[in-house]
């Protein structure tokens, strides 16, 4: 079943807006994969470390709300970089299939078409880190950003939600849309999914992705 990839290893991020159900479909593809008898490791951004956990807290938290979009965006490489170094490249070195809620694409969407950020200013950074270690696969779940909100309050509750999902309903348009159109502009490597089906639905068409993405 496990082809060449998963024998060196592989690395598949799940993307979307927060409330998309991505974390979800992780976890089920991952429990899926761990039946199979693929060894998976399960990981996040931000806070995949424990320095990464430490980022995550001062990222997420809403009592932060003078952070400024540069410091947040370097606050996210910095997990980032840590993550790859000491996870992500050790795990599928190791042969080991990584499964990350969210990579880098989310620093494209959320920073630089949610807050508008001039993204070149880290180039070096990301050319030197990013790009050469970018996801074998990336699953995108599309849902619209009204309905992605709605999913939130109704998990969380509308006073428990944190410093980035507190956001005005522009930024999520303007994130939705860089997800949109990092999927045009990399269809090698991403896969639309709708955000909207069932969660049994997105599942087996999840499992299909990895059947011919991944383990073919």
């Amino acid at each position: 079943m496990a082809g060449g990839l998963v024998k060196n290893g592989a690395f598949v991020t799940f993307e979307g807006l927060d409330g998309c159900g991505k974390s979800t479909q992780l976890e089920r593809a991952a429990d899926w994969l761990e039946t199979a008898g693929i060894p998976v490791l399960r990981t996040r951004e931000p806070g995949g470390t424990p320095i990464g956990r430490k980022i995550r807290e001062v990222l997420l938290d809403p009592a932060n709300h003078k952070l400024c979009p540069d410091s947040e965006l370097l606050l996210y490489l910095a997990d980032r970089i840590q993550h790859l170094q000491e996870v992500i490249l050790p795990a599928k070195a190791s042969g080991t299939l990584v499964l990350c809620d969210r990579f880098h694409d989310s620093a494209v969407a959320y920073q630089g078409y949610g807050r508008g950020l001039d993204l070149t200013a880290t180039d070096s950074i990301v050319q030197n880190h990013i790009t050469p270690n970018l996801p074998d696969l990336t699953l995108w779940l599309d849902l619209p950003p009204k309905m992605a909100l709605e999913r939130l309050k109704q998990l969380r509750g509308a006073n428990m939600l944190d410093r980035l999902d507190s956001e005005t309903p522009g930024f999520f348009q303007r994130a939705q849309a860089g997800f949109t159109e990092l999927a045009q502009a990399n269809p090698e490597r991403f896969v639309r999914l709708d955000g909207t089906s069932d969660i049994e639905t997105l599942h087996q068409q999840v499992v299909a992705c990895f059947q011919d993405r991944i383990l073919s």
